[in-house]
């Protein structure tokens, strides 16, 4: 996982949920951050969607089950291609 994005998406979700960034860790998901529900977890995605600049594939966006996996979506979503 790269660490900036990490620490990007770590600081968007921190915001959201209004918590300190250093509670936020890679294994942060619905179960261990308070509020965050299916309503919240497409909130988070649309801020990280804009943060960023990328539209992240629906279905693994959907499915991401913690903060880390949120943020190697992202990753590899926002790598340049080759062409």
């Amino acid at each position: 996982m790269n660490d900036d994005c990490f620490e990007r998406v770590r600081h968007l979700v921190a915001d959201h949920f209004g918590l300190e960034t250093a509670a936020v860790l890679p294994e942060s998901n619905a179960e261990t951050i308070e509020g965050w529900d299916s309503l919240a977890h497409l909130m988070v995605l649309t801020k990280v969607e804009k943060a960023f600049g990328v539209k992240l594939p629906r279905l693994e966006s959907y499915t991401v089950k913690n903060v880390g996996e949120l943020a190697a979506l992202v990753a590899r979503t926002a790598r340049p291609r080759a062409s």
